[in-house]
């Protein structure tokens, strides 16, 4: 991912990013995304987290996703 996407992640969905924005980036369906979180599936479950009182939403948070999706810190750049 490069640094202009990260950073309109950032500015867009400063603390989660929607399960139809985060699937593309990771290579898999919205639904498939979901599951894998759910599932507790390594590394997707490192960046989300199921939501709610029967855990039937998911939520993936945009720093970890970010993380994930580069192979370097940004602020090393500079």
């Amino acid at each position: 991912m490069d640094r202009k996407t990260a950073e309109r992640l950032r500015r867009e969905y400063p603390n989660h990013v929607p399960i139809d924005v985060a699937a593309p980036f990771l290579g898999v369906s919205p639904r498939r995304l979901t599951q894998l979180v759910a599932e507790g599936r390594e590394p997707f479950a490192s960046i989300g987290a199921n939501i709610g009182a029967r855990q039937r939403y998911v939520r993936i948070y945009t720093e970890p996703l970010i993380s994930l999706l580069c192979s370097r810190d940004y602020d090393e750049e500079e």
